[in-house]
């Protein structure tokens, strides 16, 4: 019994208070403005000074906040935030990575948040980004109006849109050529001797997904494919549920010989139950992920990094002016060259 009564005090103690520049100031034996000075990097005192106050705050483990020191002033900080749908993906982790390694070139930070898809977590997730005063946002849009960031930009924060653009909001923005690459995947398929081609894409409601669907059905009528032999299936947003509507389809058509995934994570459902299966089926993926030639899916080289890197580049240019009201639109192409190993639809 009195085991317990000591874990619970122990779990309910409450956290050492942070030192702070008081503390640093009584230790060193320096005023508080002194102290301020020391640890803002001013050369107007001594070095001798300087290395009293900076010992007293490593003896008491002080660090200075930077944010709050650059609210004071009324500047921005040196945060970037990015917005993402979901950290597990892939594609997205890869993004992330990308933009992380360009801004950090110039000495800033980047905040990482995930909208899963819903616009009204999105919304909040940029309100709270703002709240913090982070210098710009680059952000994966989720929502269906961005309509309220006009005001933002006024008072000089800085947007920029990746993978798709921003509904109701005149902004820059980094996509991926989705009409390219889904011709890209349908012409190997053909290459490839398939005849009864589907393809398997994410939520209709999402950008991405509509434009891939759309690409795939122009490219479709300029091939002059025989509307019988092909299939598309949409409003698939998991691999869970790739796989599931891989098997119906297989089921029910067991002369699908080529099926394009639309994404990394519809790709991999859909390998998985392909290699699971007696059919003989080649698989082509839009989006590059680790796994894929375990799977034996070829895929186009998209190097989501790349894109990261594209988006950090953009937003780092609208710092030099963020109110202007002329708007960048990039487009990453994707190689011709499917990336695939020898064993691929075996």
């Amino acid at each position: 019994m009195s085991v317990t009564t000591l874990d619970r005090a122990n779990s309910t103690a409450n956290p050492l208070a942070h030192p702070t520049l008081a503390d640093v100031a009584a230790i060193s034996g320096v005023s508080i403005k002194t102290a301020s000075r020391v640890m803002n990097g001013s050369e107007q005192v001594s070095q001798k000074t300087a290395d009293k106050v900076k010992k007293a705050a490593n003896l008491v483990g002080y660090r200075s906040n930077r944010i709050a020191r650059e609210l004071r002033v009324g500047s921005l900080s040196n945060l970037v935030g990015m917005i993402i749908s979901d950290l597990a993906n892939p594609f997205y982790a890869g993004l992330a990575a990308g933009a992380e390694e360009r801004l950090s070139e110039e000495g800033l930070d980047l905040i990482l948040a995930t909208a899963r898809d819903d616009g009204d977590r999105e919304k909040k997730l940029i309100e709270s980004l703002l709240e913090r005063r982070v210098r710009g946002l680059i952000i994966v849009p989720s929502g269906e109006d961005y309509s309220h960031l006009h005001q933002e930009r006024k008072r000089g924060f800085s947007f920029v849109f990746v993978d798709r653009p921003a509904p109701y909001l005149d902004s820059d923005s980094v996509t991926v050529d989705n009409r390219g690459g889904i011709t890209t995947c349908l012409d190997y398929l053909i290459e490839e001797g398939c005849k009864s081609i589907a393809i398997i894409a994410d939520t209709t409601s999402i950008w991405t997904a509509s434009e891939r669907i759309e690409a795939f059905k122009q490219a479709m009528l300029s091939r002059k494919l025989d509307k019988g032999n092909v299939h598309i299936i949409s409003n698939v947003h998991t691999s869970e549920e790739a796989v599931t509507a891989t098997r119906k389809l297989l089921k029910e058509r067991a002369d699908v010989d080529g099926i394009i995934a639309t994404n990394d994570l519809i790709a991999m459902g859909v390998g998985q139950t392909v290699n699971a299966s007696k059919h003989k089926v080649k698989v082509v993926s839009f989006d590059l992920f680790p796994t894929a030639n375990l799977l034996n899916i070829a895929t186009l080289d998209h190097d989501p990094q790349r894109l990261g890197r594209m988006s950090a580049e953009m937003l780092l240019r609208r710092f030099e002016n963020p109110t202007a009201r002329s708007f960048s639109t990039e487009i990453m192409k994707v190689s011709m060259k499917i990336n695939k190993d020898d064993s691929v639809g075996a």
